[in-house]
């Protein structure tokens, strides 16, 4: 998914050679769409990785839902791709803003606040699902 969106973007601004193979970084002309986007190379890696793991396409999202046969488990599988997506953005994110430039990175107090409301939904979740499980196959 995220070479289709390297490839939109190459295609929008009209880029024919966005990448130094041999040495993995922006020339030419991709260097300067980076810099009209304000999208630093810790910021482009961060946005790829939130974009391997957000959910896919429509189809496998039809695909999903056929197959969980339930409305409660597609959307609560959407919603755990988006905050692992958004978790390894942030992360990678922060930690390359960390290492290249020595300071977090913007927004790094709100971020770490839904990461934190991210794992507590799924650890009550995972609670919940716990208790019923054991009420339901409870040996009398």
């Amino acid at each position: 998914m995220s070479a289709y969106v390297v490839g939109t973007i190459a295609t929008v601004f009209a880029i024919s050679n966005l990448i130094d193979t041999e040495e993995l970084e922006l020339i030419g002309e991709g260097n300067a769409v980076a810099a009209v986007m304000g999208i630093t190379k810790v910021a482009a890696l961060a946005y790829l990785m939130f974009n391997l793991y957000t959910p896919p396409c429509f189809a496998a999202l039809g695909a999903m839902n056929s197959e969980m046969k339930s409305a409660k488990w597609l959307w609560g599988a959407i919603g755990l791709q988006l905050a692992t997506g958004f978790t390894v953005g942030f992360l990678v994110y922060q930690i390359g803003t960390l290492i290249t430039t020595g300071a977090l990175g913007a927004g790094f107090v709100y971020g770490l606040i839904a990461i934190a409301v991210f794992a507590a939904f799924i650890v009550y979740l995972i609670q919940k699902n716990q208790k019923e499980m054991a009420l339901e196959y409870k040996l009398d």
